[in-house]
């Protein structure tokens, strides 16, 4: 995770340059919201006002040990998994949206095309291509070469379909809707100028209306996590890992997110984790996590950790050191969820 928010934050950059592709014809309104944008996969976790100021937008710090009545851990790692993976995502999805904002370079049938065009001080060149596919249906790639390369050069480093959403009279409603798209980081690397990045990330994702269940599931594999060796066991792996996040607008909310790295760092080898955690229009939550493989062998570790609606520790447990007072506090009947929902979230 830690190296997948790095390289969603590095396409971000690939795509500013991107915006110079803007075209100069005629826009054909058809093709308005044909792309989706940040507002498709809007991120929402509770936030209150009280006994938060541990929590910062963007950059959340925390004590590591939470401790019963301090603010909970698995609250700040949910709330961060959350913003890092869907805030992202809706970045890329908008500085895509931010070159169809621009007339097409030229429009044939039901093809749009936006470019060839090129930064200034960039030796990459960028062209999106957008094609309706049926009624409300767009198919979108961004491509790119080098800027003294042949057109035959282009790759696709972005590609996706999207459905957009249309309200009761059949009128589309902007920043909604549904489909997937793919982060393609290895053809990426075949560009003059791109980062250390490598793999893929395919979204899947959701958001029809106001009041509509967003979703955000996301697979990565071969990523980098180019992670410092002070806070992970390896400086540099290669991962794959499973997002899964859904939130209803008013109610509750649920993600889960399965990893198979060196977590452990007593050899080599890899462990899976999984995460689960569910939480309340009003803030209450709980995150269950599970580890296993690798150094943990068939066992299978467990941590549990419950927090009210000003995001306060109420419980916590651990399998692999019971009873031990900076890991294990507070009763289970304290949980909203009283259970835990473990999961196998395996990529």
């Amino acid at each position: 995770m830690r190296g997948s928010k790095r390289g969603i934050v590095n396409v971000v950059g690939i795509l500013t340059a991107a915006i110079a592709v803007e075209g100069c014809g005629k826009m054909d309104g058809d093709f308005d919201d044909s792309v989706p944008t940040k507002d498709t996969v809007a991120v929402v976790v509770p936030v209150s006002g009280a006994s938060t100021a541990a929590v910062t937008t963007g950059n959340v710090t925390v004590r590591r040990s939470a401790l019963m009545g301090d603010v909970a851990k698995d609250y700040v790692l949910t709330a961060t998994l959350a913003a890092v993976v869907n805030t992202a995502t809706g970045a890329v999805l908008d500085l895509v949206k931010g070159i169809t904002n621009f007339p097409p370079t030229s429009v044939e049938g039901e093809t749009a095309v936006w470019g060839p065009g090129t930064d200034a001080l960039s030796t990459n060149t960028y062209r999106l291509t957008v094609t309706r596919q049926a009624a409300h249906v767009f198919a979108w790639k961004l491509d790119g070469k080098g800027k003294t390369a042949d057109d035959s050069a282009f790759v696709t480093i972005l590609s996706g379909v999207h459905t957009r959403a249309v309200d009761a009279a059949g009128q589309p409603a902007p920043g909604f809707g549904s489909g997937n798209f793919v982060i393609d980081w290895d053809a990426a690397d075949t560009l003059p100028q791109h980062d250390q990045n490598v793999g893929q990330m395919a979204f899947t994702y959701a958001r029809t209306s106001p009041t509509a269940t967003v979703t955000n599931n996301v697979t990565f594999t071969n990523i980098y996590d180019n992670c410092d060796p002070s806070t992970c066991s390896t400086h540099g792996q290669i991962f794959d890992a499973l997002y899964a996040y859904a939130q209803t607008p008013g109610a509750g909310g649920d993600l889960q997110y399965g990893a198979t790295e060196n977590f452990v760092a007593t050899t080599s080898a890899n462990e899976t984790l999984s995460l689960h955690s569910r939480w309340m229009a009003n803030g209450s939550g709980r995150t269950d996590v599970q580890l296993t493989g690798g150094d943990v062998g068939t066992a299978v570790d467990t941590s549990n950790e419950c927090w009210d609606s000003n995001f306060l520790s109420v419980y916590s447990a651990a399998s692999y050191d019971p009873g031990d007072p900076s890991v294990d506090w507070g009763a289970e009947s304290s949980c909203l969820f009283p259970s835990a929902a473990l999961v196998s979230l395996s990529p």
